[in-house]
């Protein structure tokens, strides 16, 4: 009894020892293939970074602010609101809701933000998550995007001070 089970643990061992060597053959495989996937996507022409929108351009030297919003989210409900309150004529850019329907308008109606209701003009500023804060150059040139996850991402980004913020 004694032999039978030093020779089944001596089979294990070697069953270990080979499922090892299987196991690093594997990775080894798995390294050549992520290597090969990364020359393969170096060789790939990468899309354009910069995107324009000339609906987004402006006459006056003043970037725009394009909030991208969804009709069913809450939280593109109230940054709406929030850029409402703190759009005028006296800021140094203009503002923009763009939303694929018209319940997006009435978040900022009555106010100095401007509704863009257009759904393949979503789809063409293509953010991956909403509310996001776009900026364009006064060329209609995209700068940067960011995701708006508060009220006060949303004045950070816009460069409200903390006094102007209270009275918005």
């Amino acid at each position: 009894m004694r032999a039978f089970l030093d020779s089944l643990a001596v089979l294990s061992f070697l069953g270990t020892v080979l499922l090892l060597f299987a196991f690093s053959a594997l990775l080894g495989m798995v390294r050549q293939l992520q290597s090969k996937l990364v020359q393969a996507q170096a060789a790939v022409p990468a899309a354009p970074a910069v995107r324009s929108v000339a609906r987004f351009a402006s006459d006056d030297g003043l970037p725009t602010f394009v909030l991208v919003v969804s009709e069913h989210c809450p939280n593109c409900r109230e940054r709406s609101r929030r850029l409402a309150d703190t759009a005028g004529p006296d800021r140094p850019w203009h503002a923009v809701v763009l939303g694929s329907a018209d319940r997006c308008a009435e978040w900022v109606a009555g106010s100095q933000v401007v509704p863009v209701i257009d759904a393949a003009l979503v789809g063409t500023v293509a953010v991956g998550a909403t509310p996001s804060l776009v900026k364009y150059s006064p060329d209609g040139t995209e700068e940067w995007r960011r995701v708006v996850g508060s009220d006060e991402d949303l004045d950070a980004f816009l460069a409200v001070s903390p006094a102007e913020r209270s009275n918005a």
